[in-house]
């Protein structure tokens, strides 16, 4: 035989065995039958491998050798009682068909790692594996049968079934009180999830992206505990269940590609916890009665909206007090930027090219508003990427230049400011990028230079090419600006060697306390969903 004893009792005392193309396989012509009825048996068993507490079988042997393939013989031979983790992965199925009585080493067994074993189409017996925490089978694309007795197993935490394309259901009811995450992305075979026993109240996250699902089960309100929920490209879901309201620790919910549930979406409104929410690709049609109150919504930080055909954002984004991120990226009917909170840091509207020149209201308005926060977090700036709007008249292209509410301005991608005597709130910077054929030598990361030294690096919104111009916009709270000790900057954007763009021309504004109260003087002068902030245009 072609297993190798234990050379030393110190080897014996190994907690870890490594199985490698080298050794430990048995030739796949060999029949099954016989190696059952070797350990049914009883043979030798080596000693000392008792001390064994992990197996890892290295799952490119097949790479080696394809008519070459490891069995159950080559661990019968293993006394491996203690055995707590078993990794499979990427190992050819004739291992995991038959479990000889002889090998029940499955008592402590805490993580099963069987990803990517392409001929698995069962789960191996696990019913004495009553200490099994992890079980996973991702990409196991053949797998077709799921155990009933596992939709009970008490002690499960993690089920990862990622990728397993043939699985059509997981039977009637899950009752795994001890469950906190299950991982269905890419059952693309699954059409009815199972109902959720009461006993589910610790799931914290439910992936079920790219399922065939068509509806979630009432009883997804049973899992109180969740706190991520992840249904992006369900295209064949058609609503959201009311009881989704009941699920208060919901800090996540992936809608994005689910463009049937928008009649489902006032079902939101009472999941007061949730901080994230994408929407992407849901909006594929405009409606002008589209209109949702998220005011309720009071812990909702990133909001993504990209990918949307709408000419107008239908939610009331300036009623979401702690927003932080709106992604509006690639959404091409897009003409008007919606309204935005004091809150706001990130706003990315690269490629929507289709927006009006009047969005600039918005951006001075908002570049005041973060000026006059006084609940700034420890880094202090706000950044905006916006598609550049270019109507070509006679051959002339209108529309490219640079605001002149950013009333200094150069070209070239710097700017230089001298600090005004008069109160200053923030300074506002205005970036123009073009793209371009030629691949510029400049940094590997994009960076903010102020008078030759790196100002801004790590927490800046990566710079992207696209095939129109875009602004970057940045604003600094004057906290930046209490260690320095000089009246003069100049400010440059350097961009990273991957990025076919150039910075055009460049623009800056200090934002006084003057701004702020003109600001709220027109805002007390309008409506407060109608108020604009037009700072010569």
């Amino acid at each position: 035989m072609n297993i190798t004893p234990p050379s030393s009792p110190s080897a014996c005392r190994k907690k870890m065995l490594m199985i490698s193309p080298s050794s430990y396989v048995s030739p796949l012509e060999e029949e099954e039958e016989e190696y059952a009825a070797i350990a049914e048996k009883g043979f030798y068993v080596y000693p000392g491998t008792e001390a064994i507490q992990s197996i890892v079988v290295d799952g490119n042997i097949e790479l080696y050798e394809e008519q070459y393939t490891v069995r159950w013989r080559d661990l019968t031979f293993l006394n491996v009682c203690h055995l707590k983790l078993l990794s499979l992965d990427g190992v050819m199925a004739p291992i995991l068909s038959y479990i000889p009585r002889s090998l029940r080493f499955l008592k402590k067994l805490k993580y099963l790692y069987l990803s990517d074993c392409f001929r698995l189409k069962r789960i191996p017996d696990l019913s004495e594996a009553p200490n099994l925490e992890i079980l996973d089978v991702q990409f196991c694309k053949e797998l077709n049968d799921f155990p009933s007795y596992l939709t009970r197993h008490k002690s499960l935490v993690k089920l990862i079934l990622y990728g397993c394309s043939s699985l059509e259901t997981l039977g009637s009811k899950l009752e795994m009180s001890s469950l906190k995450e299950l991982d269905l992305d890419f059952c693309t075979s699954m059409r009815k999830l199972p109902e959720f026993g009461e006993c589910m109240k610790h799931l914290l996250v439910l992936s079920l992206s790219k399922t065939a699902i068509e509806e979630l089960p009432t009883t997804v309100g049973c899992l109180v505990g969740l706190k991520k929920l992840h249904l992006n490209g369900c295209e064949r879901l058609t609503c959201l269940p009311d009881s989704i309201q009941k699920l208060k620790s919901l800090t996540l919910l992936n809608l994005s590609g689910c463009p049937n549930v928008l009649q489902s979406l006032h079902s939101l409104s009472s999941l007061t916890s949730l901080d994230t929410l994408k929407l992407s690709g849901c909006f594929l049609t405009f409606q002008e009665s589209w209109s949702y109150n998220f005011a309720n919504l009071v812990s909702l930080m990133d909001l993504d909206l990209s990918e949307n055909n709408f000419v107008r954002v239908p939610i009331n984004i300036h009623e979401l007090p702690k927003l932080r991120r709106l992604n509006l990226d690639r959404c091409p009917n897009l003409k008007v930027l919606p309204e935005l909170p004091s809150s706001i840091r990130e706003l990315n509207a690269r490629h929507s090219t289709s927006l009006d020149i009047k969005h600039w209201n918005v951006i001075s308005k908002v570049c005041c508003g973060f000026a006059a926060s006084t609940n700034h977090d420890s880094d202090g700036i706000l950044q905006m990427w916006v598609a550049q709007n270019q109507i070509k008249i006679f051959g002339l292209t209108i529309g490219e230049e640079i605001p002149l509410w950013f009333v200094h301005q150069e070209e070239g991608n710097g700017v230089s400011v001298t600090l005004p005597h008069n109160e200053t709130m923030a300074l506002a910077l205005c970036f123009r990028l073009c793209p371009t054929k030629s691949r510029p030598n400049f940094a590997q990361d994009s960076s903010v230079i102020c008078n030759g030294k790196e100002f801004i690096q790590k927490n800046l919104i990566w710079a992207r090419e696209t095939e129109n111009s875009q602004h970057f916009i940045l604003c600094l709270t004057s906290d930046y600006f209490v260690d320095q000790f000089c009246q003069d900057y100049r400010f440059e954007l350097v961009l990273p060697s991957y990025v076919q763009m150039k910075v055009e021309n460049s623009g800056a504004r200090w934002v006084c306390k003057q701004d702020i109260q003109d600001l709220k003087k027109i805002g007390t002068g309008t409506s407060k969903r109608k108020a604009t902030f037009d700072l010569n245009f």
